[in-house]
């Protein structure tokens, strides 16, 4: 999709992305030329994380600005106020699982001005409804262009993303923290490079699953695999069905479910439990996510002396999914994350937790608590980018997008061990750490099952 003047070319793509989470801690007022494999566990400012470095070495990734459709925008100075630009689903069906997002951001954005952690500059949002609806995406980017907003953060949706990042590029507009794992976030930084992803990839993701289920199984473990007929879901299948069979993991099963299917998936869970794996790795999506737990659930009633452990993708680890939907059947289940549970106790006088907890409750907010704290969390990395820029002495779309690919961070509601680090286009992604969590439906809380892979960290 190419912008030329203020038209956009409208592409169409289907929406195939529910959310999963991320993490965060505190920062300091300058930048530190600590390098990048060696992180400062310093904190700073509360509800902020631990003090962000940044690698400002002659060899530090530079942004091509000389390819710019208008170079004096991408170097012109932002001061007074920064406003920035996102599209969410806001109305429709997604927008009962996506409100906490934008709940979440806001109120963040709120505690950085209220705290004055980027000084005398106020950050605003100007965030627009796209329903979820790639076709939709392309003009709601364009009003906000027209609008004048300085950068995007958090545009939720692979399908979404995909039908503004040439025009995002073309414009040198730094689009970042995209709320979708597509690996596509890293692959091509050179063609890309103002585009930076705000979440695990899948492809790492589902290969900590393997890696999780040879833990849980042992040597000669059996797998059904189960998965949603589109780019998503192949992206795990495809990363998942190697891993596994290098680990000595035998796929028994094979089901899929096309993404238009609302019908509960019968005959795909029936041929699994004729098969009894040890084991599912499920990623289906949205609303079949419980719809999946819940004939599983009979299939199991159905199949006396099955019971095979669950895994499902952090796409389906929100509790409205797990347990307000599913209900007894999400008991047990596997999935991952990497931000505390903010509904957990235990968590609640963690720094971070409890500012934004305090924050959650002043508010008045009631939306699901971990997919609020996904919103907090992509906000407080994207401000934690701004102070960076702030530290090079000229706040602009080049010194964002250089410092968001030259920075390490541990956000304040991370999980120990997640840490955001990019370096240039040798690390092209953002997270790439999750600990593998267990729902339980009697204390409503995930229990973390060992500690955070950090393996796939670059």
């Amino acid at each position: 999709m190419k912008r030329r003047g203020h038209s956009l070319a409208v592409i169409s793509a289907a929406a195939v992305l529910l959310l999963a989470a991320c993490g965060s801690d505190k920062e300091t007022d300058t930048p530190s030329t600590t390098p990048l494999s060696t992180p400062t566990s310093e904190s700073a400012t509360p509800g902020t994380g631990s003090t962000a470095t940044t690698d400002t070495t002659a060899s530090a990734w530079k942004a091509p600005v000389d390819t710019c459709a208008d170079p004096a925008a991408a170097t012109a100075p932002i001061a007074g106020t920064l406003t920035i630009g996102s599209a969410m689903p806001m109305s429709g069906s997604p927008a009962i699982a996506f409100a906490p997002v934008k709940a979440g951001f806001e109120l963040y954005l709120k505690y950085a001005n209220d705290n004055k952690l980027l000084g005398d500059l106020t950050v605003k949002s100007d965030i627009r409804d796209d329903q979820y609806d790639a076709t939709q995406t392309p003009g709601v980017i364009s009003q906000l262009i027209d609008a004048k907003v300085d950068i995007f953060s958090s545009i939720i949706g692979t399908p979404n993303n995909l039908a503004v990042r040439d025009t995002l590029n073309e414009e040198c507009i730094p689009q970042l923290l995209a709320l979708t794992g597509n690996p596509a976030w890293g692959a091509d930084v050179a063609e890309y490079p103002w585009l930076t992803g705000g979440l695990v990839p899948y492809d790492i993701e589902a290969k900590m699953y393997a890696n999780s289920l040879k833990d849980v199984l042992g040597d000669g473990g059996t797998v059904g695999l189960f998965y949603i007929n589109t780019e998503f879901g192949k992206i795990y299948a495809d990363a998942f069905k190697p891993e596994a069979e290098k680990l000595g993991l035998k796929v028994v099963d094979e089901q899929t479910v096309e993404g238009t299917d609302e019908n509960p998936p019968t005959n795909q869970v029936g041929s699994i439990a004729r098969n009894k794996p040890m084991a599912i790795m499920a990623v289906p999506l949205g609303l079949q996510c419980p719809t999946f737990l819940k004939e599983l659930a009979k299939s199991k009633a159905a199949t006396p002396g099955w019971d095979p452990k669950v895994f499902v993708t952090n796409t389906c680890a929100s509790k409205l999914f797990v347990d307000v939907l599913a209900g007894d059947a999400g008991d047990g289940v596997y999935s991952s994350g990497n931000l505390l549970d903010g509904a957990d106790p235990k968590n609640a006088n963690e720094p971070g937790m409890k500012i934004f907890l305090d924050a959650y409750k002043a508010a008045n907010l009631a939306g699901d608590i971990g997919t609020t704290e996904t919103g907090w969390q992509i906000a407080e990395v994207t401000v934690a980018i701004l102070k960076q820029a702030q530290a090079t002495g000229t706040l602009s779309r080049q010194t964002i997008i250089e410092a968001a690919r030259n920075m390490t961070y541990t956000p304040s509601l991370a999980r120990p061990g997640v840490v955001y680090k990019m370096n240039g286009e040798t690390d092209p992604y953002s997270f790439q750490t999750l600990t593998i969590l267990q729902w339980s439906h009697t204390s409503a809380t995930f229990t973390e099952i060992g500690d955070a892979n950090t393996s796939f960290e670059n």
